[in-house]
């Protein structure tokens, strides 16, 4: 008997989480654009960042703020190129969230300064992240585009990288601090972290923030096991889990939506074909589709200038187009 219970018990776990539809929601979709991957595939990361908000018109975006490039030399800020991004925003009356920190979205993902990577006193790392996040915020408290900070990125999710000298105490840090300083602001502009959508239980910075950002990913390729696709993991378990979640972690949103492939080496130098074993434009409908049911505030696109690059260098404009068509839809 006790058996039976628990099968009956599970299963109805399971339908909770898995099966159903989110009720419709009014979500905005944007996208992150990264700088330093615009570059790494051979765009100008100006240019390229014009073209996606004049051709998408995104309802907001995500910056990261790269501290490796922003101090390279101790004490030493050359804010120029985030000045750029921010100033191109503006100009599109673009609402940005702006992630800061060491660990910040784009592989290698930790993104500490050669210098402060060297420095083996704990006391010292936290005091020099915390003095580079303060020059930060100071810079871009008043910037008419930051409409929201994300701290850090899945700080603590170490399957893919684990970065050296970055503690809990830091981020926590990093966090009262931002948040400290939005609290004295007339209208204060939420600050948020971001978490593994599939692999996370979401709460490990549960009242230090005022939402958390997950990621989606429907497939990805594996060494041993070639392209493994998520396709148990419905838009159901997501909206559950947030609404369970929100009283303790505030708004949930999708931080990192998979629109380009997961690949095992440099995506400029994986074939085409190696490429669309992930991800096709066959897999973009679908992924679109499921952005759709997700019954989240907001979603934003991970692969932007992906699109681009397999626009503009690769003779593949069709995704680019199937982007375009899908943001004008949305209108």
């Amino acid at each position: 008997m006790a058996a039976w219970i628990s099968i009956l018990a599970g299963l109805a776990l399971l339908c909770f989480f898995f099966a159903g539809s989110p009720p419709p929601a009014d979500t905005d979709y944007g996208f992150t654009w990264s700088i330093t991957y615009a570059r790494t595939l051979g765009l100008d990361p100006d240019r390229g960042l014009e073209t996606a908000l004049r051709d998408l018109a995104p309802d907001r975006i995500r910056i990261p703020a790269y501290w490796r490039e922003i101090e390279a030399k101790r004490g030493t800020y050359d804010f120029s190129a985030l000045d750029r991004q921010l100033d191109i925003a503006a100009r599109f009356e673009t609402p940005v969230i702006l992630a800061v920190g060491s660990r910040v979205p784009r592989w290698p993902e930790c993104w500490e300064p050669d210098w402060a990577a060297r420095l083996s006193d704990v006391s010292e790392r936290h005091r020099v992240q915390l003095a580079y996040l303060v020059a930060l915020y100071a810079r871009y408290k008043d910037h008419p585009a930051v409409a929201a900070w994300q701290v850090e990125n899945e700080s603590f999710f170490d399957y893919y990288a684990a970065c050296p000298g970055l503690t809990r105490g830091i981020v926590l840090d990093e966090m009262r601090f931002v948040r400290g300083e939005e609290a004295k602001r007339d209208t204060p502009r939420p600050v948020y972290t971001t978490d593994s959508g599939e692999w996370s239980l979401w709460i490990g910075f549960a009242g230090e923030t005022d939402g958390v950002g997950v990621s989606v990913y429907r497939a990805v390729a594996t060494e041993y096991f070639g392209t493994l696709r998520h396709w148990y993991i419905t838009p159901m378990l997501y909206w559950r889990k947030a609404q369970l979640l929100k009283p303790f972690i505030g708004e949930v949103y999708i931080s990192e939506m998979q629109m380009e492939p997961w690949t095992l080496r440099e995506i400029q130098n994986t074939p085409l074909l190696d490429q669309f074993k992930t991800f096709d434009l066959a897999q973009m409908e679908r992924s679109f589709r499921y952005a759709t049911r997700l019954g989240l505030p907001a979603v934003d696109f991970w692969g932007v200038e992906w699109w681009l690059w397999m626009k503009e260098t690769q003779g593949h404009p069709e995704f680019w187009e199937k982007g375009k068509a899908f943001f004008d839809g949305q209108r």
